[in-house]
């Protein structure tokens, strides 16, 4: 009982985790002040440092005054209730991240570089996006999350295409478009707005019934 009772406390109520943290970092500071010699101004500094980190998780608090508001409560409520389903969404996602990363490797890893002459006299394609390239894993996940959410998307198949010399190399991104945005993309939005209708109509309803047991009561 007195171990489960801290454990449910800290699984239900997420109000406790800032103050929480807020108290391990004031006594890892305070033990750090007392430890700390007068002429080091650079261990002063960082205790300081600490303690201004504090005092902005505890004013993060004032955020839970949001959940009295009704539409924020929706939000949050849906918020909570999309963390364990959209789970298997987002392993999905990562799925096809991971295949067109390794095949865009594949095809692609070392053509796209700063100096690439194909880049360097292409008026068309703007400074800095030789950085969108399958040289290696992560710069792999960047490029197909530049892609992903469609932040000129076409610049980057271009230039590709211009690297490659051959447009069918379109067809690459036009599948990962098809799969990421119009498929994964679009379930996540829809299934996240109708959480947030599900979450709407369960407020509604509490609603109603505490109406109600209020005119019983009378």
């Amino acid at each position: 009982m007195f171990i489960s009772g801290p454990i449910k406390a800290y699984k239900y109520h997420f109000r406790i985790w800032p103050e929480t943290l807020c108290q391990v970092l004031n006594v890892l500071a305070t033990v750090r002040f007392i430890e700390s010699v007068e002429d080091e101004i650079e261990d002063f500094n960082s205790i300081v440092k600490v303690y201004e980190v504090i005092i902005f998780i505890r004013l993060l608090k004032l955020l839970v005054l949001l959940y009295e508001v009704k539409a924020m409560a929706v939000i949050f409520d849906t918020i909570k209730s999309l963390i364990g389903p959209i789970n298997y969404l987002f392993a999905v996602m990562l799925t096809i991240f991971y295949v067109f990363a390794q095949i865009g490797m594949e095809v692609f890893g070392g053509k796209v570089y700063s100096n690439s002459p194909t880049i360097s006299h292409d008026a068309s394609i703007p400074h800095y996006y030789y950085l969108c390239n399958f040289n290696d894993i992560v710069s792999a996940y960047v490029t197909l999350f530049v892609l992903i959410v469609v932040n000129n998307w076409y610049i980057i198949v271009d230039m590709y295409v211009d690297i490659m010399g051959n447009r069918g190399w379109r067809y690459f991104f036009i599948l990962f478009y098809y799969f990421g945005v119009t498929i994964c993309v679009n379930i996540i939005v829809s299934f996240s707005i109708d959480m947030y209708q599900s979450v709407s109509r369960l407020h509604e309803t509490k609603k109603q019934n505490r109406q109600y047991l209020k005119q019983l009561a009378e």
